[in-house]
């Protein structure tokens, strides 16, 4: 299964990296909204793991830009934004899921399991 990072703190994006590797995923990992556009249009992901707070422009953002095209990636948000406002919003938005920073690593894991899981069985039904 292959995965997008979407996480502009270098540090943070190389322990997810390495941690989803070590799970058994292949990871590309990007730091900007367009870096991530540009990924998402040359490479069919299983999911995306977004962070909110990038450089060129905010996650929600780009996440409604996903789902207004149509876009179903599954999609778990992962944040240090975590006021109920703010998760909501995201979940209204299209997230699939939303994590609030700091956050267990084993979580991070599970949850984004659960998302492929939800994916296949949904793509199966039809």
């Amino acid at each position: 299964m292959r995965l997008l990072v979407i996480e502009d703190e270098a540090r943070i994006a190389e322990i997810l990296r390495l941690a989803l590797q070590r799970a058994g995923f292949v990871v590309d990992a990007v730091r900007l909204c367009s870096d991530a556009r540009e990924a998402l249009a040359l490479t069919a992901y299983d999911a995306a793991i977004l962070d909110l707070g990038l450089p060129d422009g905010d996650g929600i953002k780009l996440l409604g830009e996903l789902r207004s095209g149509g876009n179903r990636l599954p999609i778990l948000v992962l944040t240090a934004r975590d006021a109920v406002e703010d998760r909501v919003c995201g979940l209204d938005t299209g997230a699939d899921d939303y994590l609030v920073k700091p956050f267990a690593m084993t979580e991070l894991i599970a949850r984004t399991k659960a998302l492929l899981r939800r994916r296949v069985a949904r793509s199966e039904r039809y």
